[in-house]
């Protein structure tokens, strides 16, 4: 199979190979050779990693860990591979966690990343050379294994496109329904979207560091993209906006003028912002979690759209 040379920089998280050549020399070397030694060290790894996090969240969403804890998982796992000469293997694991230490010694990557799995699900996992490894692997269905390491090309782990990719896949996976945010406009040119999920959870997305870099490495035009949408029903803005009411933060009168004022926004701030600073960004992530404090007090169900 032929691959083209990646030359653009990786957005935060994204799950894609930058060199593939040398990650394939390299993981050619080190890991494959090691590929059941290598899966027993990560199995070692998660089961080090279950009692801690079950008690420090045993219920998410109202299902029982590790039901929809990939991210938590994810990142204690991240953590834990960045002290990983530290780190106490025994027997075969031992080999494993020695391959992978030479592995990076020599130039190899490990990331953490985010992303679409196979049209189902959003997923958090790492790519790890050219091999697929994910410590979170019964997330979704707990009678999966724990750990699954698959060459990245056979995975079906794909970078989220933008927003339309992001909402049919949220309305796939957590049965969502995905509106456009026209009630919070200045917030919608970085949080497109309002998502509600069944059993009452209402946000402002896409959190994640990838979204965020997506929309603002094209000039807000993703977000610009999901915004010219049909407004929401009055009925379901009325919610919101009542749920909204106990914040600071500019709120729209009506669904239409919230559109109009977030497509202005977006034009807006691509004008003025060709990038961010530190400080805006923050900004802009404190008032998205100030929201969502307010959205998370929102008890009621919306019937999830079809298809």
């Amino acid at each position: 199979m032929v691959h083209s040379v990646r030359t653009a920089p990786l957005l935060p998280n994204e799950p894609s190979i930058l060199d593939r050549a040398q990650e394939q020399a390299l993981t050619e070397r080190y890991l494959l050779p090691n590929l059941a030694a290598l899966a027993l060290f990560f199995q070692s790894l998660r089961a080090s990693l279950d009692g801690p996090l079950r008690q420090a969240q045993p219920v998410k969403l109202g299902k029982p860990y590790p039901l929809g804890q990939c991210l938590e998982i994810s990142l204690a796992a991240e953590r834990c591979l960045q002290q990983l000469d530290h780190l106490e293997a025994e027997g075969l694991a031992a080999q494993g966690q020695a391959a992978l230490s030479a592995f990076l010694r020599e130039g190899g990557s490990a990331r953490q990343v985010w992303g679409d799995l196979r049209g189902e699900y959003f997923q958090n996992a790492f790519v790890i050379g050219t091999l697929y490894v994910d410590l979170a692997n019964d997330t979704v269905f707990s009678h999966k294994p724990k750990v699954e390491i698959l060459p990245f090309d056979e995975a079906r782990f794909v970078p989220v496109e933008d927003f339309w990719h992001f909402a049919k896949v949220a309305r796939s996976y957590w049965k969502a329904e995905v509106f456009p945010n026209h009630i919070l406009p200045s917030l919608a040119p970085y949080f497109p979207l309002i998502v509600a999920i069944p059993g009452g959870s209402v946000r402002l997305e896409a959190g994640s560091s990838y979204m965020f870099a997506l929309t603002q490495n094209n000039g807000l035009r993703p977000s610009e993209a999901v915004l010219d949408s049909p407004p929401m029903s009055d009925e379901v803005f009325g919610l919101l906006l009542q749920c909204l009411a106990g914040s600071a933060l500019d709120r729209a009168s009506d669904p239409a003028r919230g559109k109009a004022l977030a497509l202005h926004y977006c034009r807006q701030y691509r004008n003025e912002r060709a990038s961010l600073s530190s400080e805006q960004c923050t900004r802009i992530i404190n008032c998205m979690r100030e929201a969502n404090q307010q959205l998370a007090l929102l008890t009621v169900n919306f019937t999830p759209a079809q298809g």
